[in-house]
């Protein structure tokens, strides 16, 4: 084992793995795959000040575990865990297979416009050459830029079939 001068050993002080505590309760309750680098970091650099390793040869084993942790394993892991995968979809995704009204009508190769939750958008047919008249339901079947393709959706039913 080696021995480090007297003046360059830092001695373990009470609350010198405070930090490392610290970052893995904060890492507990987030899901973010950040702050667990640190406090590993931290753990080991709390072991390498008990074992008198000069406070330059700790701070480079902080450096080098914790951005060296991040950098090589954070990707996997939000692979992994499924984090990085929005778990709603958003935006236009979010609109496929909404239904919605047409206010303008949609020509067979005009646009026209069409309110879908509220917002209004401008709107083609899906199928080039099919007209769709003003106060028709529509289904939007994707959104191109700022226009949704929509198709003619069926009519709302008041009850269920009967049983013959």
């Amino acid at each position: 084992m080696a021995v480090w001068p007297r003046q360059a050993r830092l001695q373990l002080v009470p609350g010198r793995g405070a930090i490392a505590v610290v970052a893995l309760v904060v890492e507990a309750t987030t899901t973010s795959f950040f702050t667990i680098y640190f406090g590993i970091a931290a753990a080991i650099c709390a072991v390498l000040a008990a074992l008198g390793v000069p406070v330059a040869g700790q701070v480079l084993a902080f450096a080098v575990l914790s951005v060296g942790g991040l950098y090589l394993t954070r990707p996997w892991l939000k692979r992994v865990s499924g984090i990085d995968r929005p778990a709603v979809p958003m935006g236009a995704e979010a609109m496929r297979g909404r239904i919605g009204v047409v206010t303008k009508p949609i020509g067979e190769l005009d646009s026209g416009l069409v309110k879908v939750d509220g917002e209004t958008w401008t709107a083609r047919s899906y199928f080039e050459h099919e007209a769709i008249p003003q106060g028709a339901r529509v289904e939007v079947v994707e959104i191109r830029g700022v226009t949704a393709h929509v198709i003619a959706a069926p009519h709302e039913r008041d009850e269920l079939p009967k049983e013959t």
